[in-house]
């Protein structure tokens, strides 16, 4: 993995299948500094933060115009990226060379030095990084490093400038997004990410968005706010980090590249400079990762008990609700406190109202603005001070119905006396085991809403019977 910056792949160009080059540092912009949208953005993501006592790390940090102001404004910037760049582009050696003029500047190579870097940053910026990465997998590895070389409740940007795609400049399709660069010999790669895709791709890597921070915003530029808060979910799954201490063996060839600036000879003649590069010898396979499937795997490995495990458990359980209940229940929070401060609910939705299950509560008269989760990571049956926590939530102000998560029912009966005594009082609730669970991701999956629908509405039915 990140053995080049250069990649070996199969792209669908004009109706058919050819095998190209993608150089992933061929989309630095050559901008000679940050424009004023994204200054404002940074004045922004730094309030608050002593210039002094703040490290920054630029990750993927191009032609180094982003690193250079934040030096002029006093902070320590690591800049992180390939060092072909350096090689290959006039502008971005020249911004080297002025970077170096600060004490503050510091140079993480990628990925070796990154990869082996155990500092904290308080602040990492993602700008224009992951919709030029063609390998899904490569994403969320780039994702789940920020994260563990993060301060915990350090601040990550996100960062999208549109633009600099064009759709006259497209050379044909690859996997998730497009191939760009005519007439170049090094193709780039572009991809769009959606709000909800980005969102899915922090919440999985150990993220929280935050939504206190108001960017200036223009056209279809997207820029987010996150909190480094939690672990990386998916890393078990997909083993994000072995995948990096792996030692492989190497199918690099070196070349010849030329430089993009020219010099002079002897005989003041032009010509470009000459430098050495490797390129993959086989192609890479570009594989889906789908981020819900990898929870229900990660579902499977987390073992019952408290403390470390119970919180990767709400957390894993809090990012799969928000997925499967996209359409039914919005403004997903963890841990949220009510009655004055003196309770704390596990999760909290408010209710759509527009279809399926949590709408036709409504026609069995029971009043639902907010739905409520709680969370038990236990390897008994839950017994009644579980039952009567969720009881205390409910009432015909806050809500009437809630559901407890759990890893296995063994005694049903148990669960369907504690029902019967919260109904007579006019409350509602669902216990779900992993398996009701792993139920919902596979509907999901296979867009199977009404499945969805219909299991809840066979379980409350029971309830009431």
């Amino acid at each position: 993995m990140w053995e080049s910056p250069i990649y070996k792949v199969t792209a669908e160009i004009k109706g058919g299948n050819k095998d190209i080059l993608i150089d992933v540092t061929g989309s630095a912009p050559n901008f000679s500094e940050p424009h004023k949208q994204l200054e404002g953005t940074f004045e922004v993501l730094l309030q608050g933060l002593d210039p002094k006592k703040t490290k920054i790390l630029d990750f993927g940090a191009a032609k180094l115009r982003n690193t250079l102001y934040l030096l002029d404004k006093g902070y320590t910037v690591y800049a992180c990226e390939f060092n072909d760049l350096f090689k290959r582009s006039q502008q971005a050696k020249d911004f080297y060379d002025a970077c170096k003029g600060y004490r503050n500047f510091k140079t993480l190579i990628f990925p070796d030095d990154f990869i082996g870097f155990d500092k904290k940053f308080d602040v990492v910026l993602l700008i224009n990084v992951l919709n030029i990465m063609p390998v899904p997998i490569e994403r969320l590895c780039a994702l789940a490093l920020c994260r563990q070389k993060m301060k915990e409740g350090g601040r990550l940007l996100w960062y999208t400038q549109h633009g600099t795609y064009s759709e006259a400049n497209t050379v044909g399709t690859i996997y998730d997004g497009f191939v760009t660069g005519k007439g170049r010999e090094y193709h780039m790669f572009y991809r769009d990410f959606s709000r909800k895709q980005i969102h899915d791709m922090l919440a999985s890597t150990g993220f929280l968005f935050n939504k206190n921070f108001k960017f200036p915003m223009s056209g279809g530029n997207q820029a987010y706010l996150f909190n480094a808060v939690g672990e990386v979910l998916i890393d078990k799954t997909l083993g994000l980090t072995s995948l990096l201490r792996k030692n492989r063996v190497t199918t690099l060839k070196k070349i010849e590249r030329k430089t993009r600036w020219e010099i002079r000879d002897d005989e003041k003649k032009s010509k470009k400079v000459i430098y050495e590069a490797k390129i993959p010898t086989r192609k890479t396979k570009l594989k889906e990762v789908n981020i819900l499937k990898q929870y229900s795997v990660e579902l499977k490995k987390i073992k019952p008990g408290g403390g470390k495990k119970a919180s990767k458990y709400h957390q894993l359980i809090f990012n799969i609700l928000k997925i499967v209940f996209e359409n039914k229940l919005k403004n997903p929070k963890k841990e949220f406190e009510t009655a004055r401060g003196s309770q704390r609910i596990d999760i909290r939705f408010t209710n759509n109202h527009e279809n399926g299950f949590f709408r036709r509560l409504l026609e069995h008269g029971l009043i639902c603005p907010n739905i409520f989760f709680e969370c038990k990571n236990y390897s008994d049956d839950l017994k009644n001070p579980e039952f009567f926590q969720m009881r205390c939530r409910l009432n015909k102000v806050r809500g009437q119905f809630g559901i407890i998560v759990c890893r296995d029912i063994k005694n049903h009966l148990r669960i369907e006396r504690a029902q019967n005594e919260a109904r007579k009082k006019d409350e509602f609730f669902l216990v779900l085991e992993d398996k009701d669970i792993q139920k919902l991701i596979k509907w999901k999956l296979e867009e199977k809403e009404e499945e969805i629908d219909n299991f809840l509405d066979n379980k409350f039915n029971k309830e009431l019977a």
